[in-house]
Protein backbone atom coordinates (compact mmCIF):
# COMPACT_ATOMS: atom_id res chain seq x y z
CA UNK A 1 0.00 0.00 0.00
CA UNK A 2 1.46 3.36 -0.98
CA UNK A 3 1.76 5.78 1.69
CA UNK A 4 0.77 9.01 0.83
CA UNK A 5 1.98 11.08 4.52
CA UNK A 6 0.88 11.42 7.97
CA UNK A 7 -0.06 13.93 9.98
CA UNK A 8 -0.23 14.61 13.83
CA UNK A 9 -3.87 15.48 15.37
CA UNK A 10 -3.36 18.36 17.96
CA UNK A 11 -4.31 15.75 21.00
CA UNK A 12 -1.05 13.47 19.40
CA UNK A 13 -3.34 10.75 17.38
CA UNK A 14 -1.26 9.54 13.67
CA UNK A 15 -3.05 9.79 11.23
CA UNK A 16 -1.67 8.13 7.89
CA UNK A 17 -2.82 8.66 3.83
CA UNK A 18 -3.41 6.47 1.44
CA UNK A 19 -5.52 5.37 -1.28
CA UNK A 20 -8.60 3.12 -0.70
CA UNK A 21 -7.38 -0.54 -2.17
CA UNK A 22 -9.77 -3.12 -3.35
CA UNK A 23 -10.18 -4.95 0.01
CA UNK A 24 -10.94 -1.59 2.32
CA UNK A 25 -14.97 -2.11 2.39
CA UNK A 26 -14.56 -3.15 6.06
CA UNK A 27 -12.76 0.08 6.72
CA UNK A 28 -15.54 2.27 4.75
CA UNK A 29 -18.45 0.13 6.82
CA UNK A 30 -16.56 1.37 10.37
CA UNK A 31 -16.27 4.67 9.37
CA UNK A 32 -19.48 4.71 8.50
CA UNK A 33 -20.71 3.36 11.29
CA UNK A 34 -18.98 5.80 13.55
CA UNK A 35 -20.26 8.70 12.18
CA UNK A 36 -23.26 10.67 13.89
CA UNK A 37 -26.44 10.56 12.39
CA UNK A 38 -25.72 14.59 11.41
CA UNK A 39 -22.61 13.76 9.63
CA UNK A 40 -24.07 10.91 7.83
CA UNK A 41 -26.87 13.19 6.61
CA UNK A 42 -25.08 16.08 6.06
CA UNK A 43 -22.53 13.95 3.53
CA UNK A 44 -25.24 11.66 2.29
CA UNK A 45 -28.21 14.02 2.06
CA UNK A 46 -30.39 11.40 3.53
CA UNK A 47 -31.77 9.81 6.48
CA UNK A 48 -29.43 6.89 7.06
CA UNK A 49 -30.83 5.52 10.14
CA UNK A 50 -32.91 2.44 8.51
CA UNK A 51 -30.51 1.14 6.05
CA UNK A 52 -30.26 -2.64 5.75
CA UNK A 53 -26.47 -3.74 6.67
CA UNK A 54 -26.69 -5.75 3.41
CA UNK A 55 -26.78 -2.00 1.29
CA UNK A 56 -24.18 -0.14 3.25
CA UNK A 57 -21.97 -3.59 2.61
CA UNK A 58 -22.67 -3.12 -0.92
CA UNK A 59 -22.26 0.82 -1.27
CA UNK A 60 -19.11 -0.13 0.78
CA UNK A 61 -17.58 -2.61 -1.99
CA UNK A 62 -18.57 -0.40 -4.74
CA UNK A 63 -16.70 2.15 -3.09
CA UNK A 64 -13.75 0.61 -2.69
CA UNK A 65 -13.69 -0.99 -6.01
CA UNK A 66 -12.41 2.06 -8.31
CA UNK A 67 -11.50 2.39 -12.22
CA UNK A 68 -8.21 4.32 -11.50
CA UNK A 69 -9.28 6.38 -14.41
CA UNK A 70 -12.20 7.71 -13.50
CA UNK A 71 -12.02 7.68 -9.71
CA UNK A 72 -9.34 8.31 -6.60
CA UNK A 73 -9.86 7.78 -3.49
CA UNK A 74 -7.98 8.62 -0.49
CA UNK A 75 -8.50 7.28 3.66
CA UNK A 76 -7.51 8.55 6.77
CA UNK A 77 -6.64 6.01 9.12
CA UNK A 78 -5.16 5.51 12.97
CA UNK A 79 -3.49 2.15 14.54
CA UNK A 80 -4.83 1.54 17.83
CA UNK A 81 -3.62 -0.03 20.87
CA UNK A 82 -4.33 -3.77 19.28
CA UNK A 83 -2.61 -2.50 16.28
CA UNK A 84 -5.94 -2.79 14.36
CA UNK A 85 -6.08 -0.04 11.62
CA UNK A 86 -9.35 2.20 11.83
CA UNK A 87 -10.38 4.77 8.88
CA UNK A 88 -11.18 8.30 10.60
CA UNK A 89 -11.87 9.85 7.31
CA UNK A 90 -11.96 9.40 3.49
CA UNK A 91 -12.07 11.95 0.32
CA UNK A 92 -12.84 10.66 -3.12
CA UNK A 93 -13.61 12.25 -6.88
CA UNK A 94 -15.28 10.66 -9.70
CA UNK A 95 -15.30 11.58 -13.17
CA UNK A 96 -17.67 10.32 -16.44
CA UNK A 97 -14.99 10.13 -18.67
CA UNK A 98 -11.04 10.00 -18.57
CA UNK A 99 -11.27 12.79 -20.82
CA UNK A 100 -13.19 15.04 -18.17
CA UNK A 101 -11.76 18.04 -16.72
CA UNK A 102 -14.24 18.19 -14.04
CA UNK A 103 -14.92 15.83 -11.28
CA UNK A 104 -17.64 15.16 -8.51
CA UNK A 105 -15.37 15.50 -5.32
CA UNK A 106 -16.78 13.97 -1.67
CA UNK A 107 -15.21 14.30 1.49
CA UNK A 108 -16.01 12.71 5.12
CA UNK A 109 -14.56 12.72 8.48
CA UNK A 110 -14.99 10.89 11.60
CA UNK A 111 -17.20 13.43 13.98
CA UNK A 112 -14.71 12.42 17.35
CA UNK A 113 -11.57 13.55 14.51
CA UNK A 114 -12.90 17.13 13.03
CA UNK A 115 -11.84 20.43 13.79
CA UNK A 116 -8.04 19.24 13.50
CA UNK A 117 -8.14 20.06 9.77
CA UNK A 118 -7.89 16.58 8.71
CA UNK A 119 -10.68 17.39 5.93
CA UNK A 120 -8.42 20.39 4.63
CA UNK A 121 -5.28 17.98 4.05
CA UNK A 122 -7.33 14.76 2.30
CA UNK A 123 -8.83 17.75 0.01
CA UNK A 124 -5.45 18.80 -0.52
CA UNK A 125 -3.74 15.78 -1.10
CA UNK A 126 -6.97 14.35 -3.42
CA UNK A 127 -6.67 18.04 -5.61
CA UNK A 128 -2.85 17.02 -6.06
CA UNK A 129 -4.09 13.54 -7.69
CA UNK A 130 -6.72 15.38 -10.04
CA UNK A 131 -4.33 17.93 -11.40
CA UNK A 132 -2.17 15.03 -12.44
CA UNK A 133 -4.70 13.55 -13.92
CA UNK A 134 -5.77 16.73 -15.78
CA UNK A 135 -8.80 17.41 -13.42
CA UNK A 136 -9.35 20.99 -13.46
CA UNK A 137 -12.54 22.19 -11.11
CA UNK A 138 -13.45 19.89 -8.38
CA UNK A 139 -17.88 20.07 -8.34
CA UNK A 140 -20.29 19.34 -5.36
CA UNK A 141 -23.62 19.08 -3.62
CA UNK A 142 -23.78 20.45 -0.62
CA UNK A 143 -26.41 20.74 2.28
CA UNK A 144 -27.35 24.52 2.76
CA UNK A 145 -27.27 24.30 6.04
CA UNK A 146 -23.43 22.50 5.95
CA UNK A 147 -21.87 25.04 7.43
CA UNK A 148 -18.96 23.73 8.85
CA UNK A 149 -18.31 22.66 5.03
CA UNK A 150 -18.51 25.63 3.47
CA UNK A 151 -16.30 27.22 5.81
CA UNK A 152 -13.73 24.50 5.11
CA UNK A 153 -14.30 25.85 1.44
CA UNK A 154 -13.62 29.45 2.79
CA UNK A 155 -10.15 28.21 3.87
CA UNK A 156 -9.10 27.16 0.75
CA UNK A 157 -8.94 30.71 -0.72
CA UNK A 158 -10.20 29.54 -3.56
CA UNK A 159 -12.80 31.09 -5.74
CA UNK A 160 -16.12 29.01 -5.92
CA UNK A 161 -19.04 29.42 -8.15
CA UNK A 162 -22.10 28.24 -6.00
CA UNK A 163 -25.71 28.18 -6.73
CA UNK A 164 -28.79 27.05 -4.34
CA UNK A 165 -31.31 24.81 -5.61
CA UNK A 166 -34.29 22.93 -3.86
CA UNK A 167 -31.91 23.28 -0.33
CA UNK A 168 -28.44 22.31 -1.54
CA UNK A 169 -25.64 24.21 -3.16
CA UNK A 170 -24.17 23.17 -6.07
CA UNK A 171 -20.45 24.50 -6.34
CA UNK A 172 -17.77 24.43 -8.27
CA UNK A 173 -14.09 25.40 -7.42
CA UNK A 174 -11.09 25.67 -9.78
CA UNK A 175 -7.98 23.48 -8.92
CA UNK A 176 -5.03 26.35 -9.21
Amino acid sequence: MESLGSFTTRAGKQINFRYVQKDDAALLVDLFNHLSFEAKRLRFHLYTDKLPKERIWKEAMALSNLNPALQVAIIATTIDADGQEHAVGVVRFARATSNDTEAEVAVVVRDDIQRNGLARRLLGILAEKARQMGITHFTGWVLAENVRLMKLIEKLKLPVESEIRYGQRKIRIPLT
